[in-house]
């Protein structure tokens, strides 16, 4: 870390083929090209962040709030806060309360101690507070960051004494920290991302004013941009395919409305997808939007739908999850997005919703559209499919991603899939993934056999 420069670099080793190359650790897991390689470092100078998926390998550039919630990071600690602290603008506040703590921080507490908590603004947007303990040593670092799912999202470092090594001339830095993302309130059955052991590191060495690697913007980086394409193949008649990003929706046309299914990422991607569908069949309104499931990337656009007037169709497992975390009026103050800056009224009516056991069906008399459950998976509880009979098309997710090669042995949750598809006895010719291209039932079929 060298704050003065405003540059970053992070190297580690994990273990490749779990999550996407793109994601570092914390916030900011999107759907991409699986990691490839143990090593992996992440970079970061100013306003322009990107990775490289083994050493050698060539950088791919990160959007800006990649970069931003990055050189927030920096100050996320006991030394860059107080150095932070000083600084104009931070406009240091503080306040006193009593903290009984928690069993699994310092073990199990009794009686409660005198904290105080110093609050400061940091990058001119963020508030960032730090529960500073009786024996005077920072204990706990929190601040809100963005998200498209929560909105302005709990995000806290938690230091221990017994932690801290001196590193001379005064200098004493946390050896261990473990983060929390959302609230670590043990109420968030569905969602992986509640607050528990979201990451954490050990570092066995550490060396203070050693940064040598100027972290040099390559021009690759320098040169990206990062277009909110949305590209069209029709499937079939009244049947679209909306992709070119990570996640695709299709729109399906119905006599007197529109259903879409699945609403990824984030506000934007979907703003430019329901204009593309207001384009390819006007003037009909989009009743429903489907959601295969509640994973952050897959729900990022609830929101957007929720404000012109769809209904969501989700399982029942993610209905108390979005009612009471996703689907709200609480304030968005860091990115506000169309439903709080103008909350519909049918958002506290409480009739925006269809829940899903088994199965569901929307028909107009001429089209079905047939929603199934999904069980038992690994990746999820809570999945749900969707088929079109007249079509023979079936819309999954995170399933069957023909961006990756198809594997020569099915996984489980592939094999999940499979079963309940011959189970249904559907007749499918071509499954259309929410990652990557539709490809023939045939071809994953025969790897089934």
């Amino acid at each position: 870390m060298n704050r003065d420069a405003q540059t970053m670099k992070e190297e580690f080793d994990r273990k490749p083929g779990l999550n996407p190359a793109g994601w570092k650790y914390g916030i900011g897991w999107v759907d991409g090209p699986l990691q490839k390689n143990a090593h992996q470092i992440f970079m970061v100078n100013g306003s322009q962040a990107w990775y490289q998926d083994g050493p050698g390998a060539e950088p791919v550039p990160l959007r800006p709030e990649f970069a931003e919630i990055y050189q927030l990071e920096m100050w996320l600690n006991p030394p860059g806060f107080l150095k932070a602290a000083m600084m104009p603008g931070a406009n240091p506040r503080a306040v006193w309360r009593w903290e009984l703590g928690e069993s699994g921080r310092d073990g199990p507490e009794t009686s409660p101690e005198k904290v105080t908590i110093v609050s400061i603004t940091m990058l001119g947007k963020y508030r960032v507070d730090a529960t500073i303990n009786k024996e005077n040593m920072l204990q706990r670092i929190h601040t809100w960051v963005p998200n498209p799912v929560l909105g302005d999202m709990n995000y806290e470092h938690e230091f221990t004494n017994e932690s801290y090594v001196d590193l001379g001339n005064g200098l004493r830095f946390p050896g261990t920290w473990h983060s929390h993302e959302g609230w670590d309130d043990n109420s968030r059955s569905q969602n992986v991302t509640a607050g528990h052991n979201a990451f954490g590191g050990t570092f066995k060495q550490m060396k203070p004013n050693a940064c040598s690697d100027p972290v040099t913007v390559p021009d690759s980086v320098r040169r990206a941009t990062f277009p909110n394409r949305v590209e069209t193949q029709k499937l079939a008649d009244g049947v679209y395919l909306l992709g070119g990003g990570s996640h695709n929706s299709v729109a399906i046309e119905f006599k007197d409305y529109i259903a879409v299914v699945e609403a990824p990422l984030d506000e934007k991607r979907n703003l430019a997808v329901i204009e593309e569908v207001v384009r390819l069949i006007p003037n009909k309104p989009i009743r429903f939007v489907v959601n295969t499931h509640q994973h952050f990337d897959h729900a990022g656009g609830l929101r957007t739908y929720m404000h012109i007037g769809a209904t969501i169709i989700t399982h029942v497992n993610n209905f108390e999850f979005y009612r009471h975390d996703v689907l709200n009026y609480t304030p968005r103050t860091l990115e506000p997005d169309m439903l709080s800056l103008w909350p519909p009224t049918e958002m506290a009516e409480g009739y925006m919703y269809e829940t899903i056991r088994e199965n569901y069906v929307l028909t107009d008399g001429s089209r079905n559209l047939h929603v199934y459950f999904v069980n038992p998976l690994r990746h999820v509880d809570g999945m749900l499919m969707v088929y079109l009979p007249k079509e023979k098309l079936i819309v999954e997710a995170d399933l069957v991603d023909t961006g990756e090669p198809l594997p020569t042995m099915l996984s489980r949750d592939q094999r999940s899939f499979y079963n309940v598809v011959k189970k249904l006895k559907l007749d499918v010719s071509q499954i259309v993934p929410i990652h990557g291209k539709p490809i023939p039932w045939n071809d994953f079929a025969r790897l089934a056999q």
